[in-house]
């Protein structure tokens, strides 16, 4: 049987599902075991959340306001998916790498063209 859950097929006698949900009552008890989150996820969703949170302070002290808007609106959303992610929510896994993944190449091509304007002395 598959676990409305997590999706997960059961055999037809198992009472619960190994993310805990029970079968016969149809309510969610603690699993039967607890995996943590790969260290090098943790690692790379708090470097991205201390880079937004760098910018939201430049946008603080540059006034800003619509750019403070925006980083902070987007730093909610990181940290809202990251949240997501420890609770196990697979959803969340790809939805931080669609939303991290290219926004940190953007980053990383609109700082390279104006370092590659700047004039030479």
């Amino acid at each position: 049987m598959e676990c409305p859950r997590c999706r997960l097929i059961n055999p037809d006698s198992a009472l619960r599902c190994d993310c805990g949900y029970d079968f016969e009552t149809r309510t969610v008890e603690k699993a039967y075991f607890e995996q943590q989150l790969p260290k090098e996820i943790r690692t790379y969703l708090i470097f991205v959340l201390v880079l937004n949170g760098i910018g939201l302070l430049g946008g603080a002290l540059s006034g800003d306001v619509v750019r403070l808007l925006a980083i902070a609106a987007w730093m909610a959303v990181v940290y809202w998916c990251y949240a997501n992610l420890v609770r196990k929510n697979n959803w969340a896994r790809i939805a931080l790498i669609v939303l991290t993944f290219p926004i940190g190449l953007w980053l990383l091509g609109s700082e390279a063209r104006l370092y590659c304007l700047q004039p030479r002395n």
